[in-house]
């Protein structure tokens, strides 16, 4: 069997949450709904609105730079 991560567990009580406590009649399962979305909008809120730095060096004249972007994770 295969080990599922932390994300995937999240993923699944959102949609089971969602499917049974908001659209569904389950107290309990309408319970962990609002108690996940209630994590993700404070996380949200609380988020760093700074940008980080990850790396700053001088150039001298006539070399050059290439801007790379990643995407980060959504945990």
């Amino acid at each position: 069997m295969p080990q599922l991560g932390l994300a995937t567990l999240r993923a699944w009580l959102r949609r089971q949450s969602l499917r049974r406590g908001l659209l569904g009649a389950s107290r309990v399962w309408m319970v962990v709904f609002l108690a996940g979305s209630s994590v993700r909008v404070l996380r949200f809120l609380m988020r760093s609105r700074k940008p980080v730095t990850v790396f700053s060096e001088r150039i001298a004249a006539g070399e050059g730079f290439e801007i790379r972007s990643v995407a980060r994770r959504r945990d």
